[in-house]
């Protein structure tokens, strides 16, 4: 089972119990001949200014010098993070106590002179959270630090590596509050004789390289969780909700729901985890607390940071869009990866040029399954696949994909960051079009993963510059050459060319506007230079400020011998809302220095809005391809 961990009770006699296990030895690397295990140690009960101390224990080193690493940037994160900034008090000590001299290296590195004498090295980790203002981490993929309350334990965040001992066994305990549970995937190891404590307990963990520490996220704070099984799928669910606001209990029915849906969406024929754990902290509007909203993936789990705040349907609304998007990378990049992910360089990274793949697919399949399971209308599917193309118009679409994803941590690539989510997905979506058209609607893109997840696994990565034939061999030609014009080079994508293959076009409708404003965005504006009054000039007008006569640049003089400028502009929205349909306005305006007056009644104003829809005329072959596509 999944579980809020057991504990070891006696922190002294775990430490000795670390010795007593340590064996395996691996002879990979000549330094690591007599380096069995590295042992390390968290103490989250003696808590000083926010700070937590951890000890790294090793065997002799067979060199005079070695470098201990934080990691610069972890996989599934996409930018230089800089974790060593975080630590201080760095120390280094042999076996009889004594320090040895030590030397920090940028961010991320510190030199240990004497290796052959080492022991211990101790340090000082701060956390992320509650510091945002001076940084760039982002939410969930940081670290929480709050004394007898909460610990959000990004492992890479407070435990390291020796160079060239990143293959080496990793054996982890974590000193915690009675207070506290925790809440992994991973499994618990039981010593056979703990020593009980009154005030603390002692959690170990085993882990076979650093690779799985990276992995291995765990939440600690008091007992707010369920479990339930969906498919022989073992979930845990934990929520840290600091003002007792929510509770796991309570968000299980529609997480329940939405992983069982996922679950039947991807079926059988496909190696994924067998134990899941949801990990969320939701977040105060105090401005000393975590702001970043999403999630970070893992092969296992998922960390999710969310606002307090949020009623629970759009709590529910919410969940439901992040985490469906990083429980599908349980299959890709966890089933399916390059070597560049396989052999991740935490701090000289090379990056892959296939985040269509890693990004792309589980943001388009968090969307196809819900439409496919019956969680959204056909028409919320539609007007979805139309919000991402409009929001990827305001990327660069002349960059090439795979140049973008290669270079994505540095400009003017990584400004581009935001549109694996929407140029990736529509990728993965024309490739599913394809899929359908080429085989008479039975195969998609979930069946190309499928045969890339049969072809490698997560532990066999494919070459980079080989994915596109690969893909060739187990889909359709026509799938590798559309890979090839508009992911390597830089063809902008015709979607509408696809999606008229499944009888899908480009339409519009009439919607309901308020008078002034549709959907955040206001027909007026104030002039700081002049304080008046003006209309846009960028967007279209509703159908009630076409009637009355109003022109893009006309400056607002008054309605109804109100007069209006910026300080009262605010003004406008709520009168409008005493307005009824069919009573008579007057608008005094100014255009191009002449004042003009403009009569005409209240009508009820609506905007022309741009939508995806089925075509009613479509011929019988793309309507059958439409419905196997929805499985409608």
């Amino acid at each position: 089972m999944l579980k809020i961990l057991k504990t070891i009770t006696n922190f002294a006699f775990a430490i000795s119990l670390f010795n007593v296990m340590a064996g395996c030895k691996t002879s990979q690397f000549a330094v690591a001949d007599n380096i069995s295990s590295i042992i390390a140690s968290i103490d989250l009960v003696n808590v000083v200014d926010d700070k937590v101390k951890v000890d790294i224990q090793v065997n002799t080193f067979d060199t005079d010098t070695i470098s201990y690493y934080i990691p610069k940037i972890v996989p599934g994160t996409y930018q230089n993070n800089n974790y060593g900034k975080f630590i201080e008090d760095f120390k280094a000590f042999d076996k009889d106590g004594n320090q040895l001299y030590t030397q920090k290296h940028g961010d991320n590195r510190w030199k240990i002179n004497n290796a052959k004498e080492l022991h211990k090295i101790s340090y000082l980790v701060n956390d992320t959270f509650d510091v945002e203002d001076t940084h760039e981490i982002f939410s969930p993929t940081g670290t929480n630090i709050s004394k007898n309350k909460n610990f959000v334990l990004n492992l890479y965040g407070f435990v390291g590596y020796f160079d060239k001992l990143k293959e080496i066994k990793y054996k982890l305990f974590i000193k915690h509050p009675k207070t506290l549970e925790a809440a992994s995937s991973n499994e618990e190891i039981i010593p056979e004789k703990p020593v009980n404590n009154p005030n603390y307990d002692v959690d170990y963990f085993a882990y076979q390289r650093y690779a799985d520490i990276v992995d291995s996220p765990i939440m600690y704070s008091n007992s707010n969780h369920v479990t339930f099984t969906v498919n022989d799928l073992e979930v845990l669910f934990s929520v840290y909700s600091p003002n007792n606001v929510h509770t796991a209990e309570r968000l299980k029915p529609q997480m329940e729901r939405m992983i069982r849906a996922q679950s039947n969406f991807i079926g059988d024929n496909i190696e994924t985890t067998k134990k899941y754990s949801i990990l969320l902290y939701l977040s105060t509007t105090k401005p000393n607390d975590a702001k970043g909203f999403g999630a970070l993936e893992h092969s296992s789990s998922t960390v999710a940071v969310l606002p307090e705040s949020l009623s629970v349907q759009k709590l529910n609304d919410a969940l439901t869009d992040v985490v469906s998007h990083e429980f599908f990378h349980i299959i890709t990049p966890i089933n399916i990866h390059s070597e560049e992910i396989h052999d991740f360089d935490y701090n000289s990274p090379k990056m892959s040029q296939h985040l269509w793949l890693y990004e792309g697919s589980p943001e388009y399949f968090s969307l196809l399954f819900q439409i496919t399971q019956g969680l959204i209308t056909k028409e919320e599917f539609l007007e979805r696949i139309l919000e991402k193309i409009v929001a990827s118009k305001n990327f660069d679409n002349s960059m090439s994909f795979a140049t973008m994803s290669k270079n994505i941590l540095i400009s003017p690539y990584r400004q581009n960051y935001r549109n694996v989510y929407e140029k990736g997905a529509l990728i993965s979506m024309c490739i599913d079009i394809i899929m359908r058209e080429k085989s008479d609607g039975i195969y998609g893109a979930l069946d190309l993963i499928k045969n890339l997840s049969l072809r490698f696994g997560r532990d066999t990565p494919f070459k980079d510059k080989n994915l596109i034939n690969i893909i060739e061999e187990v889909s359709y030609p026509e799938v590798s050459t559309f890979l090839e014009k508009h992911v390597i080079d830089n063809q902008p994508i015709d979607y509408s060319y696809f999606l008229n293959k499944v009888g899908v076009t480009f339409g519009t409708k009439d919607v309901t506007s308020s008078y002034f404003i549709h959907e955040q965005q206001p027909f007026v504006k104030g002039s700081e230079t002049s304080n008046e009054v003006v209309f846009a000039t960028d967007i279209p007008f509703n159908s009630f400020l076409k009637k009355i006569g109003i022109q893009r640049g006309d400056v607002l003089l008054s309605i109804n011998k109100k007069a209006y400028n910026i300080k009262n502009i605010y003004d406008l929205f709520g009168d409008s809302n005493e307005w009824k349909v069919g009573d008579e306005i007057t608008f005094h305006i100014k255009r191009e220095g002449k004042e003009i007056t403009l009569n005409s009644k209240v009508i009820q104003p609506t905007v022309q809005k741009i939508i995806l829809e089925q075509n009613p005329e479509s011929q019988e072959r793309p309507t059958k391809l439409f419905k196997k596509w929805i499985n409608d």
